[in-house]
């Protein structure tokens, strides 16, 4: 079983483990990253894992559905904190970014609106987005790319590992 496999498999089971610092290594060392090449494998809808931070926003929870959903075709991308089960369905917490592709493995993110979208209600989505006033940039390295699994480095040094989530769809948080 190869780096990439064996993550997976520990995120998906155990993502507390002490083993993924050490897997995320492997995996990078045995990975070769385009995404502007790799741009299908990039777009869709990916769950948190796992990350270095100590913020409780960026990290798994059992509780929380923690998204991010990349279009970068369309330049935008959306964070989605949701609590699991029927909760999630009537609100998310969510903010909406542009994305932009600068080389092989890094995009540029730039946060645009934030707020809470709610259910359907007369067939129409309750959504409450403002635009975020001060302009917040970053930028994400993808450093591990597969159809399953991405791991990125923000411009603050934080790992985060995430897994594609095959059983949602794009069209599912954008309009088409």
């Amino acid at each position: 079983m190869n780096a990439v496999s064996k993550l997976i498999e520990v995120l998906e089971h155990t993502p507390k483990s002490n083993q993924i610092v050490e897997l995320i290594k492997l995996a990078e060392s045995e990975s070769f990253v385009d995404i502007t090449k790799q741009i299908e494998l990039f777009t869709g809808v990916w769950e948190l894992r796992w990350s270095t931070s100590n913020s409780p926003l960026l990290n798994y929870s059992p509780l929380l559905d923690n998204l991010q959903i990349l279009e970068p075709k369309r330049s935008r991308g959306l964070n989605l904190l949701r609590p699991k089960g029927f909760a999630g369905k009537l609100f998310s917490t969510n903010i909406l970014a542009s994305l932009e592709i600068i080389d092989q493995k890094r995009i540029n993110v730039s946060l645009k609106k934030a707020g809470i979208i709610g259910p359907k209600l007369l067939g129409k989505k309750i959504s409450f987005l403002s635009e975020i006033k001060k302009t917040q940039k970053g930028w994400l390295d993808t450093t591990v790319l597969s159809p399953d699994l991405r791991i990125c480095k923000g411009y603050k040094g934080t790992t985060f590992a995430l897994l594609k989530r095959n059983d949602l769809s794009l069209t599912d948080f954008f309009n088409p």
